[in-house]
């Protein structure tokens, strides 16, 4: 049985976010959400609809969380979490946690997807581990894989020379920055990847001449800070550069370290970001659900709608355009136009 959460659910919630996974990567390093405390705004109409799920005889159960962004297309899987309430003589992964409860997982996330396309919702996101137990389930759910990132991190402050290129992102850069954006990204992904939340965070902006050669998006969050770089392949070569400025404009501090996230199709950003001491952290398969299918449905021919209309046709009124010339040597005549 799976419902929405209510209070009643709290210590069950509570106590299974311990052995939880966590399928935003950003906002689980940066944010340091709270999937009880998410839960608890989600009973005032907050953005991250929670989900119970139980087992007939009650020896298990779980949850399912989501993440959504005010008028958005796409939602993110926040956090999945299943046990048995009953020690489980399955054994344990190599990690030290139970198995996966698939059919939990399963019940949750099909509940999730039908809430997401009852709210208008195209699609799900999910980021999974590469080799984690969690990437077959979401298979079996109907989840596919549009790309793969990696998140790199540092920790430490650099000695980095000074390196003034990059420039607050304007209102004027935004049209540049979607164009940057639709060469940079591939068609695919862009159906689940929405541009940059320009507004919601810091945007630093890179030209060369009137071109746009890049565009660096931060978001400093209490707990960590979160960059991406979308880098024009002809500015390849100053891609060291940018992270160096990036770095000096927003450092790691004690306890609050920088993540580069880095989608598998500008891979060769990890060579410059290893040579500025960041550290992989890790690779994911970013997973994806549409909740919506388009239909074709025929329709009859124009010709055949306007005879049961009993419209009668008539011929386009082609307007004049008198040139130049045309002026010089009489009077425009009336009800026409003249071209300049």
């Amino acid at each position: 049985m799976i419902r929405a959460f209510h209070l009643r659910d709290l210590t069950l919630v509570h106590r299974l976010s311990e052995h939880g996974v966590s399928l935003h990567t950003e906002s689980a390093l940066t944010r340091n959400l709270q999937p009880v405390r998410s839960a608890l705004f989600s009973l005032v109409g907050g953005d991250f609809p929670t989900y119970v799920w139980k087992s007939a005889p009650e020896n298990a159960a779980g949850f399912i969380q989501l993440s959504l962004e005010e008028d958005a297309q796409h939602a993110h899987i926040l956090y999945v979490s299943a046990a048995e309430n009953a020690p489980s003589d399955r054994g344990e992964d190599e990690h030290g946690q139970p198995p996966l409860n698939e059919t939990a997982w399963l019940s949750l996330l099909d509940r999730a997807v039908a809430e997401a396309g009852q709210r208008g919702i195209h699609s799900l996101v999910a980021e999974v581990d590469e080799n984690g137990p969690e990437l077959p389930v979401l298979r079996r759910a109907g989840f596919v894989v549009y790309t793969r990132q990696d998140v790199w991190a540092l920790n430490g402050a650099v000695d980095a020379p000074p390196a003034n290129l990059l420039h607050p992102r304007q209102t004027a850069d935004d049209w540049d920055i979607q164009l940057l954006y639709a060469n940079i990204v591939p068609r695919l992904v862009q159906l689940v990847e929405p541009v940059p939340r320009i507004n919601d965070g810091i945007g630093w902006v890179l030209r060369e001449g009137n071109d746009l050669a890049a565009f660096v998006h931060v978001y400093d969050g209490p707990a960590a800070t979160w960059v991406r770089l979308f880098v024009h392949p002809n500015a390849e070569s100053r891609a060291a550069e940018i992270i160096t400025a990036v770095l000096q404009k927003h450092p790691p501090r004690p306890l609050h370290p920088v993540y580069c996230c880095v989608r598998r199709y500008q891979s060769w950003l990890q060579n410059p970001l290893a040579r500025a001491g960041f550290r992989l952290w890790g690779s994911q398969a970013v997973m994806v659900k549409h909740t919506v299918h388009h239909s074709q449905k025929s329709e009859p021919e124009l010709s055949a709608a306007l005879e049961a209309q009993g419209i009668t046709p008539t011929a386009p009124y082609i307007q004049h355009y008198q040139t130049r010339s045309e002026k010089q040597n009489g009077k425009p005549a009336k009800g026409t136009a003249v071209c300049e």
